[in-house]
């Protein structure tokens, strides 16, 4: 038996394809150079604007009103202690007067 050598143009491969055949194929890559510029750091400002009103004005507000509802909270509970104190005043006062 003699070892015979196979040519790269008999293996279905051709220059540059590593595997030969559609799956080995390379996609062509996309022409970039008739796009602006322009368009791209369009894109970019107008994402930077975003993060600024989120981080400028949203996060701050949201930390104001969280703020807020703990302050809030702690007023209510303080009234309900008043509340509760002058309703157990109240009740003594009506069973001295019974008695």
């Amino acid at each position: 038996m003699a070892a015979t050598k196979i040519k790269k143009s008999d293996s279905g491969q051709g220059p540059g394809n590593s595997g030969g055949g559609f799956r080995g194929r390379l996609p062509d890559m996309p022409n970039v150079d008739n796009q602006s510029e322009s368009s791209g750091s369009f894109g970019y400002l107008l994402v930077l604007v975003l993060f600024a009103l989120v981080f400028v004005l949203v996060l701050p507000l949201i930390g104001m009103m969280y703020v807020d509802t703990i302050v809030v909270r702690r007023e209510a509970k303080a009234q309900m202690e008043k509340v509760e104190k002058l309703r157990k005043s109240v009740e003594e006062a009506q069973k001295k007067e019974e008695k």
